[in-house]
């Protein structure tokens, strides 16, 4: 049992690790609201996420980069359905994405939250 005047390594390390948990559940919160917010949370999460460096724990940096893929990946699908509006296919892409989005942060949420890292975090689809 940890007291208050006792400053071991051991609770850094949890203090981090917990920095690490919060830090992810906020990121698929942003990668779930995506959707609603028409890509602003993406964008928030992106810019988030961006030149951060992953955290040493293999199940968070397992999660980490997956969100950092999904959030690059929805950015630009958000960019290139906008641009594809001109000649009547970006509203094919922005639902494909949509869809794909709200599916890759669920899938990855109930992952972290069974504690299990993501298999193959650089893939396109789970």
């Amino acid at each position: 049992m940890v007291q208050s005047g006792d400053y071991s390594s051991n609770s850094a390390a949890s203090s981090d690790q917990a920095g690490d948990l919060t830090s992810l559940y906020v990121g698929y919160a942003l990668i779930l609201f995506a959707v609603p917010t028409f890509g602003v949370a993406a964008a928030i999460g992106l810019l988030r996420v961006w030149r951060k460096a992953p955290p040493a724990d293999p199940v968070a940096r397992s999660h980490f980069i997956f969100q950092q893929r999904t959030l690059m990946a929805a950015v630009a699908a958000i960019i290139g359905g906008v641009v594809l509006i001109l000649i009547n296919v970006g509203v094919f892409v922005l639902f494909v994405m949509a869809v794909w989005t709200i599916l890759r942060g669920a899938l990855g949420l109930k992952d972290l939250l069974e504690g299990r890292p993501i298999r193959h975090p650089l893939r396109l689809f789970y």
